[in-house]
């Protein structure tokens, strides 16, 4: 590889290669990103979005915290009573309220509570809503589910998920209410996770692909016009004259004695 060559033809055609790197310069960042001159007042806005989430977690238990008790307590018909001596849990298994989870996840994506969050405004992002499993290797199921907001911004996203929790817990609320289920009865909805900024993370970002490529293709163009134009107009450097005064001398014959 001859660099000195490289840079010689490249400070030859310089112009051309600053230009070339403006253009590539200009159509990388259009390709990330356009103007927009409405309203006067030029504002300049991504092509591609990012994506954000913050997530909040919610229990899926009981009134009186069964989760705090060692033992629980169970109901006893008086001795007195006609009825069968049967002993009658006070708290329903752990199972229940897996299943609980499990369903609670497809009614948090339904159309009533996505009607509930529309009274709030329009929604800019996704509700996603997925029951837990446990982290220690062993993928049991808990009675917990996540509920994801996804946004293009962490504002958007942590308040897509608040709204969404918040709608979840009206809904169940407004059933319960209309099937007059006694409170000691009732499925009760503790949040463990509160979205905020806090649990807000950066999911995917907008990609640098394109602009690079973009970028490196024009300059390639760019660099090999001007080898191009090297090869069909080559400069001639220019020759030192022999035939001056700085000539060498030319050899002299030596003359024959008669």
């Amino acid at each position: 590889m001859d660099l000195q060559l490289y840079i010689r033809v490249l400070w030859r055609f310089r112009f051309l290669v600053l230009g070339g790197l403006v253009l590539a310069l200009l159509l990388a960042f259009a390709s990330i990103a356009r103007i927009d001159f409405g309203g006067g007042t030029p504002s300049v806005t991504f092509r591609e979005s990012e994506k954000w989430v913050s997530v909040g977690t919610l229990l899926v238990t009981e009134p009186d915290f069964p989760l705090g008790r060692s033992v629980f307590e169970e109901e006893v018909p008086p001795v007195g009573s006609d009825r069968p001596q049967t002993y009658t849990p006070k708290f329903a298994p752990s199972t229940r309220f897996i299943d609980l989870a499990n369903t609670y996840a497809e009614l948090v994506t339904g159309d009533a509570v996505r009607e509930i969050m529309l009274r709030d405004g329009p929604l800019r992002g996704i509700v996603e809503a997925t029951p837990l499993v446990a982290t220690n290797g062993s993928d049991a199921p808990l009675p917990m589910l996540s509920i994801r907001g996804l946004a293009a911004s962490p504002e958007n996203a942590v308040l897509l998920a608040q709204r969404a929790n918040k709608a979840f817990q009206e809904y169940l609320d407004n059933q319960q209410d209309r099937d007059a289920i006694p409170s000691s009865q009732r499925a009760v909805l503790t949040q463990v996770r509160q979205p905020s900024p806090a649990t807000t993370v950066l999911l995917e970002g907008r990609s640098k692909t394109v602009p690079i490529v973009v970028f490196l293709t024009v300059m390639l163009a760019v660099i090999g016009l001007a080898f191009i134009l090297e090869n069909l107009r080559p400069r001639v450097r220019p020759v030192a004259d022999v035939s001056g005064p700085q000539a060498a001398p030319r050899p002299v014959r030596a003359r024959r004695s008669g």
